[in-house]
């Protein structure tokens, strides 16, 4: 019985020892996610890319200067809170890559804004996807953001008075994304 045991185990360790060797020199394919995630665009890349179909444009009213505080309040205003709720992509536009990508992009702006951050509700990234909060011109931008805990994620603020939201996600996959935008901050300072 022991000779048995022996047999098996040495068969199973020879099994996992060619797996190893296997996978160290190429012998096996990638999975389909892992060829997918060494793709994914750099931040910069993900934001300058020219879209098929631009991104709509979603107007918000103008950001007031910020109110003045009573003596004996300790609030500091940094934003004026835009709420929108509505879904991002029914709101967004997806455009399809040629490299198995879909991105979809919204920009939103508000006069005055000296900067914008936005704030996503039920928020459900597919596996290899990321989100972008990026300046109209590119040049700056917040993220990848590739999760989002209890379905919130809020993003760091963007320099600008627009910006645009870029979510992307593998073709495939694209139609398990769903969000909420919820609040679009125009920010007082830079």
């Amino acid at each position: 019985m022991n000779r048995h045991i022996t047999v098996v185990a040495l068969r199973a360790g020879l099994s996992a020892a060619a797996l190893l060797l296997g996978a160290c020199h190429g012998w096996l394919k990638p999975a389909a996610g892992d060829t997918v995630a060494a793709t994914l665009p750099a931040p910069d890349a993900a934001c300058r890319v020219a879209l098929h179909t631009p991104a709509p444009v979603l107007s918000l009213p103008g950001t007031d200067a910020p109110r003045r505080a009573a003596r004996n309040d300790d609030d500091v205003d940094i934003a004026q809170i835009h709420t929108v709720n509505r879904p991002l992509q029914e709101i967004g536009v997806w455009n399809d890559q040629a490299d198995g990508w879909s991105v979809l992009a919204l920009t939103v702006g508000s006069k005055r804004a000296r900067s914008i951050a936005v704030r996503l509700h039920g928020v459900r990234l597919p596996e290899h996807s990321a989100l972008w909060l990026c300046s109209a011109d590119g040049e700056r931008h917040q993220g990848p953001y590739t999760e989002a805990p209890n379905g919130e994620l809020w993003t760091a603020s963007v320099a600008s008075a627009q910006a645009r939201i870029e979510v992307w996600t593998p073709t495939a996959t694209r139609n398990e994304f769903s969000a909420d935008l919820t609040d679009v901050y125009g920010g007082y300072q830079p």
